[in-house]
Order: structure tokens, then sequence, then C-alpha cells
């Protein structure tokens, strides 16, 4: 049985343990099943005669002991333990203490469902169908593919076998050391041997078996980069493989460690849970996250394609070659990783702004979830590996990179670099903790980390931090702060104090300097301002550089307000101050009437980055007044956003066609406001245009059509046609699918179908997503089109979840609880009354999801948020008409 250690940590005995496998698997692609031989060097460390090791969906057959000196002992019992996800081999005598092999003979499945060793189907360019198989290992999975101890700190080294029909493409994670044919069950196949990869956890080994195109390149620093793509597709993965060439040089010289492998493999699985997994020198991806036609990709497909990239060979260093010990800091590989896609990409593609967005995307992600009470912190305590599957989400990812970056900000890029390639020396090949981390950079830069650091990962939640005081005297400015818990519910139900820096603004220096530490609940601070000082602004968190939500005064907003509207504030700050705003205001901090007076001041906003955070305002607050607002407030809101869109529509004046001139960030501005667009600003010259465009995209959608409808804005055009149309539209986007053979354009099907007209097409839509015919990864698309596409489809999306969850159940059986997640939130997010958060609640009491309870109980928190929040907005100039026509007045 598994012990519990003094950590509280599940984990299996150590009495003994792996330091290499020699793993030999032969897989039939036609029967959807392989045979395993692996032999397991161990030390046992003291008399035992039990070894146990994890294995799931396997059936071991014989397990022998083989000491380094004497007889092989045969195991006298197997036993299996199905909830722990384990085996015990018992032996007649105690095995002999020091070296030895555990021989292990098996079988197991290539299950459906994108986990452990699985198979993909595919049609290929001449339409036959096809079957592929590849590994996902992380967290949990390894044990479905070999027995093993699989635990981030068991690391061992690995030597992998394939035997394949000799028509396959077979690879791991290292390159081919040999290969022969030989004869299983009379039929002829292929032996692949690999190399020994170096020291590493179990959850990186991967193996992949299939039909391949590829294009490859070499790293400035000599190392073979490879990207697998289905036959006929190659030409799709070289955009992929520029940025990976790239990524591998940066990371090289910004780690300190060059790449420890001779090779690196990226490969696009056809059916993905995830978007991507770094396995060490082979890392897979979900197709529409690795490949692309450069000629008509949009440039949002370009940034994601290229931060997936550089995320996953972070991973190379941060994750792969030191590792954290256990679960519990999953953030050093995930939030580090994260911050690390910025830095790569904004190296390689300087016009991405990538910094800029990381305020609107990653820090907002990360505050959004991080302000309810069933929030984690970034460090959780883990004491099952099950209980990982809960905390790949935005605080591991998203906070981890915000507490990271202003880490950075903090300590100075110097000693922010010196301390991670002082870490990395150190600990290659081994695992660490978080305390590790900081005592490298504590010992680089002179200053407290940990001390600085621990209150941001060690506690939930972030602060908001208040001005309770702003007065000027000359050009002085003296502020009051108080720092508290912030809470989307706007409830403080224990005080908390972080160590929080504050980056000073002013309009003589936007940017800020060095930061203020605020290291109490309350803090004075003094502020030089300009000659001007009476037109001054002060920022308090210039450059969005710290994971706190800030409250001015009502002076203090008004400054801010003017300087908005001369564009003295620089995008991150602009959109820092949407996003607080909306918070402060869902948090019943500020009436959300203030709030829409203020976010008027960014009429005609042009830049892409402020859109991202505006068009969040302005859908969240579409879905709430929907909900439950009375009718002339609901209208009285769609007029003003129909307006403020149309404004900043025709402002930036990007039209429906690219041009040679646009920048990277035009583009992906002329994708939003369309979205903006087809939700509040539909005319019916826009409309005609958008049906246009559509006909022309259905008659050809992998030709011409493609061209008149380019993916960067066709999921909002499909919407509002759907939307406005009937059946016809319906059956028209149907068959262009079924044209269509790139995951990345059926999406954007995927996305818009629920948006049909009629009841009827909705339930159509539902049922198509659980009939079998969508690929598992792509399911919970259709059915979130419903639930996205009005108030009425949302309740037939509940109504549907309800009466289908034994199905879905079914569908999902043992793949990713990621899964879940998805169709859980599908099904639930938007609505705004506490009756339905509780009608949701009594469903989950009956119909218990334990992989999914942290998901669970946010949604029903944010829910109850909604509905306090919309409350407090009917109980301001909100609710008058008077308010709205003075609202839209201001747009004029």
């Amino acid at each position: 049985m598994p012990s519990e250690k003094a950590t509280g940590r599940v984990l299996l005995p150590d009495a003994v343990l792996p330091s290499r496998y020699d793993l030999r698997l032969v897989p039939d692609l036609e029967r959807f099943v392989f045979d395993g031989k692996a032999r397991i060097t161990v030390d046992v460390h003291e008399a035992t005669s039990d070894v146990v090791m994890h294995a799931f969906e396997l059936q071991v057959s014989s397990v022998k002991f083989v000491p380094a000196e004497g007889e092989a002992m045969d195991a006298v019992s197997l036993v299996q333990n199905l909830k722990e996800k384990t085996f015990t081999a018992t032996f007649a005598e105690v095995l002999p203490v020091g070296a030895g092999f555990v021989d292990v003979e098996y079988a197991g499945i290539l299950n459906d469902q994108m986990a452990g060793f699985y198979r993909s189907s595919y049609t290929d360019i001449h339409g036959n169908k096809k079957i592929m198989a590849s590994t996902q290992f992380e967290s949990l999975d390894a044990r479905r593919c070999f027995p093993c101890w699989d635990e981030p700190a068991r690391k061992a080294v690995f030597a992998v076998t394939l035997v394949v029909d000799p028509s396959l493409t077979a690879f791991s994670n290292m390159p081919e050391k040999s290969s022969a044919f030989t004869t299983v069950g009379g039929k002829l196949l292929r032996e692949i041997a690999f190399m020994d990869s170096p020291k590493m956890s179990t959850y990186l080994v991967a193996m992949v078996i299939g039909e391949f195109d590829f294009v490859q390149a070499q790293t400035k620093h000599g190392v073979l980069v490879k990207v697998y793509t289905p036959p006929g597709r190659a030409d799709a993965g070289t955009f992929a493989l520029s940025v990976a060439t790239q990524s591998l040089d940066i990371y090289d010289d910004f780690f300190g460690v060059p790449y420890p492998l001779p090779k690196l493999d990226m490969v696009a699985i056809p059916e993905f849970a995830m978007g991507a997994m770094e396995n060490w020198g082979l890392v897979t991806y979900r197709e529409a996250d690795l490949l692309i036609d450069q000629k008509t990709a949009s440039g949002n497909q370009k940034q994601r394609v290229c931060i997936v990239v550089t995320h996953e060979l972070a991973h190379q260093w941060f994750g792969n070659l030191v590792t954290m010990a256990w679960w519990d800091d999953l953030w050093l590989n995930e939030g580090f990783a994260s911050w690390c896609e910025n830095y790569a990409a904004d190296l390689i593609y300087p016009d991405y702004q990538m910094w800029p967005q990381f305020a609107s995307d990653t820090l907002a992600a990360a505050l959004r979830l991080d302000a309810l009470k069933s929030s984690h912190p970034i460090q959780v305590p883990i004491a099952h590996a099950e209980e990982v599957e809960e905390v790949f989400d935005a605080i591991s990812y998203c906070k981890g990179a915000s507490v990271v970056r202003m880490a950075h900000a903090v300590l100075g890029h110097e000693a922010f670099c010196s301390g991670l390639r002082a870490y990395m020396q150190k600990h290659k090949y081994s695992n660490t903790e978080t305390i590790d981390l900081w005592n490298a950079w504590a010992e680089s830069s002179g200053k407290p980390v940990k001390e600085i650091m621990a209150s941001w990962t060690e506690q939930m939640g972030f602060p908001v931090v208040e001005v309770k005081s702003f007065a000027v005297s000359g050009s002085t400015a003296k502020l009051s702060l108080e720092q508290s818990w912030f809470l989307a519910t706007g409830e403080v139900p224990e005080e908390k104090v972080w160590s929080t820096p504050i980056f000073i603004g002013t309009a003589a220096s936007p940017a800020g300097g060095p930061p203020t530490m605020m290291s109490t609940r309350t803090h004075e601070i003094e502020v030089q301002l300009s000659a001007d000082a009476g037109a001054d602004f002060v920022l308090l968190n210039a450059g969005m550089r710290t994971p706190m939500r800030v409250a001015y005064t009502a002076e203090m907003r008004e400054r801010l307000a003017s300087a908005v509207r001369a564009g003295k504030i620089p995008s991150d700050n602009r959109v820092g101050l949407v996003m607080d705003t909306y918070a402060l205001a869902k948090a019943g901090k500020l009436g959300i009437d203030d709030a829409l007076r203020f976010l008027a001041c960014f009429r005609g906003e042009r830049d892409y980055i402020v859109w991202d955070g505006l068009s969040t305002v302005l859908v969240g607050l579409q879905k709430l007044l929907m909900g439950g607002a009375p009718e002339h407030v609901y209208n009285g809101f769609m007029a003003f956003a129909g307006r403020f869109v149309s404004i900043s529509w025709e402002a930036a004046d990007v039209g429906w066609a690219a041009t040679a001139q646009d920048a990277h960030t035009d583009g992906l501005l002329r994708g939003l406001l369309m979205k903006m667009m087809s939700r509040f600003a539909a005319t019916p010259a826009w409309l005609a245009e958008a049906s246009r465009r559509f006909e022309k995209y259905v008659e050809d959608p992998v030709g011409s059509g493609a061209v008149e409808l380019p993916d960067e804005y066709r999921t909002p055009i499909f919407q509002a046609v759907l939307s406005s149309g009937g059946e016809q539209e319906y059956e028209k986007l149907l068959s262009a699918y079924k044209k269509l053979v790139v995951s990345v354009e059926q999406k954007y099907v995927f996305l818009s179908l629920g948006f049909g007209a009629t009841a009827a097409l909705k339930r159509r839509t539902m049922q198509w997503a659980i009939s079998g015919e969508v690929k598992l990864q792509d399911f919970f698309y259709l059915l979130g089109s419903v639930s996205a596409s009005s108030k009425d489809g949302l309740d037939m999306m509940w109504a549907f979840f309800q009466s289908e969850f034994k199905p879905i159940q079914a569908m999902l059986q043992s793949s990713s609880p990621s899964l879940m997640d998805a169709v859980i939130q599908s099904s639930t997010a938007g609505f705004t009354s506490e009756e339905k958060a509780a009608e949701i609640e009594a469903f989950f009491d009956a119909h218990p999801r334990p992989s999914n309870k942290r998901t669970i109980s946010q949604v029903l928190e944010e829910i109850r948020a909604n509905a306090a929040f919309l409350g407090r907005a009917l109980a301001t100039d909100v609710a008058k008409q008077q308010f709205w026509d003075e609202l839209l007045a201001a747009l004029k």
C-alpha cells in the first residue's frame, strides 16, 4: 500500500526504488492493444518481500526479481489496488538489499480517452481514415503505459524500444539508436531502439507512432529540430519550426545551461485534450496549437502558436531539467513557463506587444479566479496525487506567471537571471521546492526574497490597495493607502497583508521607477508631481506589474479620466484601469453607475490591448443584465454598448480587409471589434456585408471563401449570420464543415453552430456534440456555443446537461477532468440568480463529481457574486432611464 509521509503526501513505499527503465512495447493499431515488457533497475534499500508500483488499466502477467547476484525470483502474488492505481508483487522470500532488476510482462489498451498510451483517428488528404498512437502522461498516466514509480521525484533513465509496422514512423524522447526487422505473431515488424534518456520523471516519457511528414532546421547552437505534421501538410509546420529554433537559442542563453538533448521533435496530434505537453525532446501538440497556413493565418493564430511553442520549450529547462519535487509546487513548472512564453515571444516578435497584452490576458485571468473564496494558494497542499488535476488552472499558470513577473520587476533583470542560472546549475537533473528558487534569487539580489514572495505564493488571494486620502500641496501629493483582501463578493472575511510592491506612475514617468514596498495594512507615500500639479495624475500599479486591484478616490479617478482622454496613459495601464473599475463595481466598492461614467472616457479607443479589457466588461454586463434586469435597463445598456462599439469601429477604421500596412495588433483589433459589432452594433449594412462574405465562404471554404472571410473574424460572422438567419444558413455552414480537415478551421464552426436561431437547431447542435461523430477534444465547443448564444441557449444547455449527464459521464470515462470542467462551465457560467445557484448545487450534491469539485464551487461562487452584483447595480442610477440617456449623450 502507498505510504503516507510526515508531509501528508501519499507516496509509494521507498524500500525499493528505480534508477532505470528498459521498456519494450508492441502496439497493435488494429486491435487497439499493446504488449509490454519492462526491466526496471532498482535499489532495494531495506528488507522487504513486496514491490509496490503504480499501474492502471494494465494486465500484469508476471513479475520477477533478479538480484545482482543470485537466481531470479518469481512473485507468488500479484494484487491490484484499483482505488490507488497500484499493484503489489509479493515474493516468497525477502529481497536482498542492494541492486537488482524487476522484470514485468504485461498488456494494455490503446484507449480513446486522450490519456496514457492512446489512439487518435484522423482523415488523411485522400479521405482515408487512419489511426495513430501517442502518449499523454502528465500528471498520472505513465502508469497506463508501463508499471512504474509514477511520482515526479522518482527520476530515472529510460531506454525505450518500439516494435511497429514497418510502414509507420515511430519516435520517442531520444534519437533512434538502432532498427531491425523482427517477426511477432507471424507479422513482419520493425524493432526500433532509442538512445538512453537523461534522468527524468515518468510523466515526461513520450512515444508517437503513425504516418507523418516533417520540416526540420538546426538552431544556431546546433540542435536539430523537427516539426511532424499529417502527410501532405509539412508546410503548415514552418512557422512553429522558426519559433522553436529561435526559442531554444534564447533559452540556452537565458538559463545558462545548453539544451541537454541532441534533438527536439514537435508533433501535431489529431486528438489531444490539452494545448500541448512538454515531454522532454518530444513535445506533443493539439494540431491547432502547432500548425498554421502562413498565407491565410490570422495574427491571433500566429500569436497562439508562438506562445504555446515558447511555453513548452521553456519547460525543457523549468520542469524537465529541474522538476518540482511534488505536485504542490506545480506552479514552479507552469507559472514560470507562462512567464517565459511572453519573454521569448517578445524577443522573437517585438511587434506582438506581449508584455502590454499580459495585463489584459494573463494577469486579468489570474485576478478573475483568485478573487473567489474557492480559489487556492499558488503553493497548494496536495496529499493524494489525483488532487493535482484540480489545480491546472489560472492560479498555477496565470497567477504564477504574474508573481514571477512581479519578482522580475522587483529584483531587476540581472539579479533575476543570475539567480535562475545558479538555480539551474545547482539542481539540474534533480527536484526542487519553491524555497530553492527563493534562496537562489536572495543570493543573487541580496534581497529578502522569501519574505517578499511568501505572502503571494503561500496564501490565497491578492490585495486591493485603496487610497483613503489624496491631498496635493504644491507639487507634492500625499496618499494614505490601505490594503485588504479583495474578493469578488466585496466581503472581507479576514485581515490579510501582502508584501506589495507599489510602482508609482505620473505624467512625467508613466512607467514608474523602483517600487515602494507596502508590507503593512496601511502605508503613507509622497509623490512628486509635475509643474502643472493640478492636471497631473498618479498611477499606483504602473506597468501592471503587481497582481492587485487599486481603488482610487473620486478626484484621482477624474484626473485619470482626463489623462485617458488626452492619451497620456500607456495601454497596459489603460486596460488595468478598465479591469480594476469593473472588478471594484462587481465587488460593491464602486457604484456601477460611476464605473460606467468612468469607462465612457474610453470613447473612441483604438488600442487592441485596451479593447481586450473593454470587451470583457461589455460582454460581462450584457450577460448580467440579460439575465435579470428590467427591459428598459437592458435596452439602455445595449444602446450605450452599441454606440460605444460603433465609435471605435469608425475611429479605428480597420475595415473588413487586411492591408499591407497592418501591424500585428491591427489584425487582432479587427477581429475583436468584429466580435463586438456582431454582438452590439450589427446594423443592416454590416449584416448585409457579413452575409455576403458568409455565402462566399460556404461556397468554397477551403479556397476563395477562406480569403473572403478571414479566420481572424470568422467566428463572429458565423454567429451573427446564424443568429439572424434560419435553418438554411445552419445547413450551409454544416455542409462547409464537412469539407474542412484542419482542426482550427473546424473549431470556428463548433464555436458557432449553437447560435442557430431556433430552439430546434440548438437542440440539434447539442445532440450532435455527444453523438460520437465529433472528436472528444472538441465536443464541448459545440455545447458552449449554445450556452453563449442567448439566455434561452444557456437555459437549454443546463437542461440538456442534466438530462444527458450519464451519457456525458460515460463519454469522458477516465479522460482528463479538464474536459468535464469545460462542460460544467459551459452549462452553468452566465446564470445570475441565487435560485439557479441553489439548483445547480443541489444537482451536483445528488450527482457528485469529486475530480471537478473545485470547478463546481468556483462556478457557484461566481453565480452568487453576479446575483449580488445585479442587486447592487439595480439600486443605483443604472435603474433610471435618465442615466442611460445621459450616458449615451456623453458619447456624442
